[in-house]
């Protein structure tokens, strides 16, 4: 039989299809390559994102073997649409190769410190893939994320032309090609938490529906049921979400103790608008009961959360308002978090606040430090063209939810963000704040000559007979006020379950009142003196210590 064997003309593509070709040519057949252009290839200069349609990369191969020109198509089965065109099947699926993702970076954005990924801050990653791009906000928001286009060693080259400092690829189109990069540093993802696209790694072989002949060919030379099996329950949970190559979702089945776990990514604002992003897995004995079992969680936003810090107990000892925003967070990575409040806000009689509103004039700024504080300031309205900054965006968000919209939102505590606030001669701040709040962002304000009006109104007080968690990996003390709330009962307990928990402050001042009351700590190297996102991720960058380092292939 001789058989016209449709293909891209990608060398990835060309790979794909003379391994097709040799396994029916060891048989006795003959093959011919049919080199196809596709929609995808001839727009290679612009985010598939924002193309329309679907089949970026299969339509006119499937169009050519409806027509008759060509006998089988050789697909990335993950390019494949979820339905096949009317008239065509999927014939066969070859053995799969590896699903997982690699990181390819150059050396000098290195930094094994990183967390999650060994990258340098700030560094510039290509993807082209939102299910990538939403895996790496979650994990590195300072990473500047860029459109990468192009065939697999075009991808490299412009790595290596210093375009970007870090790609993704998937490792099977390296494995297949034998690329040689050894100028770059090579790893491999672990796909528990970053969770290849479904049916990543294998082959679709297409045919029309009538060629009984070739497909039945084709299924005895070059089938896997095995394949068959998992690529089914991966591509049935993306028909389930509705989506296509612009959905941020990831599924990845593999052995384990129970049968089969499934592993799933779904990006954040998907079947839910204000849905973060999430990393699941499901065990069961097939892999389509453990992709059933992944929606279920994912529709009813229970689940066993996964991702990279999954079976980390963390215990967040401050005031539970405070700590929403970080417990969020590492929730979102798959940290199990108990909230200890030993610490709540009182509010203190502040009469000087109203007559400190009313004197603001246009051009003034409010500058506002905590979600407390936010929270007091929905009891007022601020008079027209006075503006308003928030420290964070946990801070933003409170400030919203009472209908204020800040001006401008800080990322790197107090003092940067009094630094990134832009006042005009003579303006005044107005500083609404705790009573033992650090003085950082009046300072700065005042050396640029500007005058600042503190108005103190509220404190954290202790909590009475504070009792903290036992069975806990790591307390993260979120301020020197919560140190003095439960020093007394840390320092009563001996137990070995107590001695086993690593203590972390956030942040160098939480750092030094440990210290002052004697409680052994991590120790972590701030980035900054402030309150802020910075310290999270500085948190983050700790945590991940904790996780076995990535493979490093190269």
């Amino acid at each position: 039989m001789n058989i016209r064997i449709g293909t891209r003309g990608s060398d990835l593509a060309l790979w794909q299809a003379r391994f097709v070709a040799r396994a029916l040519e060891a048989s006795g057949h003959t093959c011919e390559l049919v080199i196809l252009k596709t929609r995808g290839d001839m727009i290679d200069d612009v985010p598939l994102t924002q193309v329309e349609g679907k089949a970026f990369f299969t339509a006119e191969i499937e169009g050519a073997l409806l027509a008759g020109s060509i006998d089988l198509a050789v697909h990335s089965h993950k390019d494949l649409p979820t339905q096949s065109p009317a008239g065509l099947c999927i014939a066969a699926i070859p053995a799969r190769a590896s699903s997982a993702e690699r990181l390819l970076v150059r050396e000098s954005a290195l930094n094994a410190q990183g967390a999650f990924l060994p990258l340098a801050f700030g560094a510039r990653v290509g993807t082209s893939a939102p299910r990538r791009t939403a895996q790496v906000r979650a994990l590195r928001p300072d990473l500047q994320l860029l459109d990468l286009r192009g065939n697999v060693p075009t991808r490299v080259q412009r790595l290596r032309e210093g375009r970007y400092e870090a790609i993704l690829l998937a490792e099977a189109g390296l494995e297949r090609l034998q690329l040689d990069l050894r100028d770059l540093a090579v790893f491999r993802l672990p796909q528990a938490w970053f969770v290849p696209a479904p049916a990543q790694g294998a082959l679709a072989l297409q045919a029309r529906e009538g060629d009984q002949a070739l497909i039945t060919l084709v299924r005895d030379i070059l089938h896997d049921e095995a394949a068959e099996v998992s690529v089914a329950a991966e591509r049935a949970l993306l028909t389930r979400a509705g989506g296509g190559c612009n959905l941020p979702l990831g599924a990845a089945i593999e052995a384990s103790p129970q049968g089969f776990a499934a592993h799933v990514f779904l990006g954040a604002g998907c079947l839910s608008a204000k849905a973060p992003s999430r990393w699941l897995r499901a065990d069961a004995s097939s892999p389509q009961q453990a992709i059933d079992l992944a929606w279920q969680a994912l529709t009813s936003g229970g689940g066993k959360s996964y991702g990279p810090l999954a079976g980390l107990r963390v215990a967040l000892a401050g005031s539970g308002q405070e700590c929403s925003t970080l417990a969020a967070r590492l929730e979102m990575l798959g940290a199990a978090v108990k909230l200890e409040p030993v610490l709540e806000f009182e509010r203190v009689p502040a009469p000087a606040w109203a007559g400190n509103v009313g004197r603001l004039r246009a051009g003034d700024w409010v500058a506002v430090t905590s979600r407390f504080a936010a929270t007091l300031l929905g009891d007022c309205a601020l008079p027209r063209g006075v503006k308003l900054a928030a420290v964070g965006k946990s801070t933003a968000m409170a400030l919203m939810e009472r209908g204020l919209a800040p001006d401008v939102v800080g990322a790197s505590g107090a003092r940067a963000l009094a630094q990134s606030v832009r006042l005009d001669h003579g303006a005044r701040v107005l500083f609404p704040c705790a009573v033992d709040a650090r003085d950082d962002l009046e300072q700065e304000f005042r050396e640029r000559g500007h005058e600042v009006v503190r108005c103190e109104m509220y404190r954290a007080v202790p909590r009475g007979q504070v009792e903290l968690g036992r069975d806990i990996d790591v307390r993260v003390y979120t301020s020197p006020s919560a140190v003095a709330a439960a020093s007394a009962w840390e320092r009563s307990r001996d137990d070995h379950a107590q001695s086993a928990t690593e203590r972390v402050p956030l942040g160098p001042a939480t750092a030094a009142a440990l210290s002052q009351a004697g409680l052994a700590a991590s120790t972590i190297a701030w980035a900054n003196e402030g309150a802020g996102e910075d310290l999270i991720e500085a948190l983050l960058r700790h945590l991940s210590r904790r996780l076995q380092p990535l493979e490093r292939i190269r």
